[in-house]
């Protein structure tokens, strides 16, 4: 498959990039904080470059505007002065980073930021970047953790750790279960966008898996209304006797969901205390897993 990166037009931002860390390698010490030093052997404290930090907080704070900023407007928001501001976006505007108006004169952020974060996000991958999410779950609650995606309008598991110790639910990876009745599935499903959910209702078929099973659209639209409120959603019982399962949505860079995960044990262990602390550990992980997908609320929000 051919890489869209080597194309002219790419290879070219990519240089700019190079640019933009030479610019930075010569400017004058004075710029490194007198406070730190550059650490004499690994695992020392790591050197902080002000200008460096300068240039990310504005970078950061082009990302928050839906249309461009100029000049003046930066520096106050920043606390910086005009001329700091200045110079830096010449800088930034040389290596692509930012772009200006020539008309207006004000400044919006680069196509290379768009390069850089496609290319971050080709090297991403969900199911290796859960582990450790799941890996603390299962530690900290001594019980199965599982990570699930969306394929053929059902919840398909692609990742479970078990704890170290006792017995434990084992849904292995491959497993496919239904929507309705599974706390990783109604996750999947009350994350969807309004068309997806009607598509998904419209082809429903309810299967009573145990006497707790959700049986029709009316009741499982009132339900997951609820999951979205709350966060996370649970199964009670509901697709099979003697297990308790909660789970929570992981998102992606542009705010989709992409997968959930979740816990899920024997009912005499999952009592409603620690239902309701899992709720909160679970919404924890997630939104560090999602994180290191590349979503932020209000980047997402912007696109």
């Amino acid at each position: 498959m051919n890489d869209p990166y080597r194309s002219p037009a790419l290879a070219h931002w990519s240089n700019r990039m190079a640019l933009l860390a030479t610019t930075l390698m010569k400017m004058p010490r004075a710029d490194i904080s007198p406070n730190r030093r550059a650490p004499a052997a690994s695992g020392s404290a790591p050197v902080e470059i002000r200008s460096v930090t300068k240039a990310i907080r504005l970078l950061e704070e082009l990302a928050k505007e839906r249309g461009d900023c100029g000049v003046s407007e930066l520096a106050r928001t920043l606390g910086m002065d005009k001329s700091s501001v200045s110079r830096m976006l010449r800088t930034l505007e040389q290596s692509g980073f930012v772009a200006q108006n020539a008309t207006t004169q004000r400044y919006s952020l680069g196509l290379t930021l768009a390069v850089l974060g496609y290319r971050a996000l080709k090297r991403v991958n969900l199911r290796d970047s859960s582990r450790p999410a799941l890996e603390s779950l299962s530690a900290e609650t001594g019980e199965c953790s599982h990570l699930a995606v969306m394929a053929e309008d059902r919840a398909f598991y692609v990742e479970q750790i078990s704890p170290a110790w006792g017995v434990s639910v084992d849904a292995p990876v491959g497993t496919l279960a239904p929507l309705y009745c599974t706390a990783l599935g109604k996750v999947l499903l009350s994350w969807q966008s309004e068309a997806r959910q009607e598509q998904l209702f419209s082809e429903m078929t309810f299967e009573s898996f145990t006497r707790r099973t959700i049986m029709d659209v009316s009741a499982l639209r009132a339900h997951i209304a609820g999951v979205r409120q709350k966060g996370v959603a649970y199964d009670d019982e509901e697709f099979s006797v003697g297990v308790r399962c909660i789970a929570a949505p992981v998102f992606r860079h542009d705010g989709a969901i992409c997968g959930a995960i979740g816990i899920s044990g024997p009912s005499p262990r999952v009592t409603d205390e620690k239902m309701d602390a899992w709720g909160a550990l679970l919404r924890r992980e997630a939104a560090d897993l999602s994180a290191r997908l590349g979503y932020r609320e209000a980047l997402a929000a912007a696109l």
